[in-house]
């Protein structure tokens, strides 16, 4: 499971900006084991049944609570896939191996949550402690007993759902991924491109400003309200801001591409280079991936500023961004379109 207490702690607080905390578990399929455990002061009856966290679909893993005996000693177990890591807990990466099983092998009942210890029983000194609350109506919250670890969301279930053993161990999944897009968000995105399909030399800018605008805004309630969650969602986001009039919006819509990318839209890449290009360039630095061109009347088109020897081509091509001579080419079509010299 993760790193022993003392470890965790160094690495922990040695981190200055406190953010990532890597854990992975590493054990083998084992067939299930009961063990008894400390008698707890208060009812357990809250806490017991199959607690499912699921990850979009699909189960990622599943806690087992049992009351057994006349003195409502707790068993159970914890499942979930053999190896992966996560980043205190907000995303969960690395998923691999075969399903594996836990045993409970202690818990106490505080209030409305569970602390319990989870143990692999093929070794007895690797364990985990767990913090595991209810909020009534089959809702509660999983997690791991580390200051900054994020809950994770679990809901009550008929019987124990099968853990899935099918995830993509390249990707970081969100236990608020969704595969279907929000239609508020694509219909933002839409009216975005579609002001701009009659071209550079014949968009009313004052006009499609304001528009602009109001497309952030609706964006930026939609973010507060945790409405975005594919991959896709975010991608358009950045997009939206990407059309922003400050540097704080180009450096928005550049972690939302980020977003995108991590939550599987690998398309995102581009729109990812492209908002730093804009960003650098609104804060008076040089682009460093050639993403963005500028004209002025009866002047050539340009890049500039534009860091040439930052990135090499090989990088520009991972993030889909076309080499320095295609630019090149590229920006001297756009002259030919305006009828301006190269």
């Amino acid at each position: 499971m993760f790193q022993s207490a003392k470890f965790r702690s160094t690495l922990f607080h040695s981190s200055v900006s406190r953010s990532i905390v890597r854990r992975s578990w590493w054990l083998s399929l084992l067939v299930a084991s009961v063990f008894n455990v400390s008698s707890v002061a208060q009812d357990p009856s809250p806490f017991v049944g199959d607690w499912v966290l699921k990850l979009g679909n699909r189960a990622f893993a599943v806690l087992s609570v049992v009351r057994s005996g006349s003195k409502a000693e707790i068993t159970g177990s914890l499942v979930h896939p053999q190896h992966f890591s996560s980043s205190n807990g907000y995303g969960i990466y690395g998923i691999r191996g075969a399903v594996a099983k836990y045993a409970i092998v202690g818990a106490v009942v505080k209030e409305k949550c569970l602390s319990f210890t989870a143990q692999n029983p093929s070794d007895p000194k690797d364990k985990d402690d767990f913090e595991f609350c209810v909020a009534g109506s089959g809702e509660g919250s999983l997690r791991y007993e580390i200051p900054g670890f994020a809950s994770w969301p679990v809901s009550k279930a008929n019987g124990p759902p099968v853990v899935a053993n099918d995830w993509d161990s390249s990707r970081t999944y969100f236990v608020d991924d969704s595969e279907i897009s929000n239609p508020d968000m694509q219909r933002i995105f839409d009216e975005d491109q579609k002001d701009r399909q009659p071209g550079l030399g014949n968009i009313d800018w004052q006009k499609i400003s304001k528009a602009d605008a109001a497309r952030r805004a609706e964006t930026a309630k939609l973010l507060a309200a945790n409405q975005l969650h594919s991959g896709e969602d975010f991608q358009r986001a950045a997009f939206v801001f990407q059309h922003g009039e400050k540097p704080d919006d180009y450096l928005l819509a550049h972690t939302l591409a980020m977003v995108a990318v991590a939550r599987g839209d690998g398309s995102a890449m581009w729109i990812a280079a492209a908002t730093l290009d804009r960003y650098l360039q609104s804060i008076q630095q040089p682009q460093v991936y050639g993403t963005q061109f500028f004209t002025k009347d009866n002047e050539p088109t340009t890049q500039e500023p534009y860091n040439r020897s930052l990135i090499p081509d090989s990088l520009r091509g991972s993030l889909g961004v076309p080499s320095q001579a295609a630019q090149e080419e590229q920006r001297e079509r756009y002259d030919d379109e305006e009828g301006r010299k190269h």
